[in-house]
């Protein structure tokens, strides 16, 4: 009997498994259907053989096309906010090294690659999916500025300047992300990951002049 119910929980944990491999296949396939052929010639059909999974489970486990396409943007958005959030919420870092992990993190390969910029921008501008843009990321997007400028009030108060406020740097440090990455995804060649965290360093580079770990 013992033996039974083991070999069924090991049976459910195999199953589950498949399942969550599967369904991260197919987010990740949609992502790259999505930057290769837009939001509106994306289909099931795509996204499954992309993924190398049957396109009776993707139905299955998307219901809609519109489901599927907004599955990959959450994924996106939680992806994103883990990353932010574990740098805010570490301990023992001081505020200088702490917002250069957040410019390393908002340029890393992993957050700010051509396919996934491709997903943010397409759902941004397509009228149809704006709502869904806006109930998936504005909460999210309002507490990283809440979050920044704190970190900015911080390190103002340490290096005594005052001629920007926090609110004054970081919006402006989001609306060079904004532009930076659209750079990255339409002129690569140029605006490199590398090239584009390196402009955002000079910039604050010339608000903090004392401050050599932003050079």
């Amino acid at each position: 009997m013992m033996k039974a119910l083991v070999n069924k929980k090991t049976t459910k944990q195999a199953s589950e498994t498949e399942i969550s491999v599967n369904h991260q296949k197919l987010i990740d396939a949609t992502i790259e259907t999505i930057a290769k052929r837009g939001l509106a010639d994306t289909t099931i059909a795509h996204v499954a053989k992309r993924a190398k999974v049957s396109q009776g489970y993707a139905n299955f486990r998307f219901k809609s096309k519109d489901n599927l396409l907004i599955s990959s943007l959450q994924y996106l958005s939680d992806e994103y906010k883990k990353s932010w959030q574990k740098i805010f919420e570490e301990k023992n870092i001081d505020p200088i090294d702490r917002i250069i992990r957040i410019i390393q993190n908002d340029f890393s390969s992993k957050i700010a690659n051509r396919n996934k910029i491709s997903v943010w921008i397409a759902f941004y501008s397509e009228v149809k999916f704006r709502p869904s843009y806006l109930a998936i990321c504005q909460r999210q997007d309002e507490i990283y500025s809440q979050q920044m400028e704190k970190l900015v009030s911080e390190i103002n108060n340490i290096a005594n300047q005052k001629e920007f406020t926090p609110k004054e740097v970081s919006e402006t440090y989001h609306s060079m992300v904004d532009g930076l990455w659209q750079r990255i995804l339409f002129d690569p060649k140029i605006y490199t990951n590398e090239f584009c965290k390196n402009l955002v360093l000079k910039y604050f580079k010339s608000i903090y002049v004392n401050e050599d770990r932003f050079a």
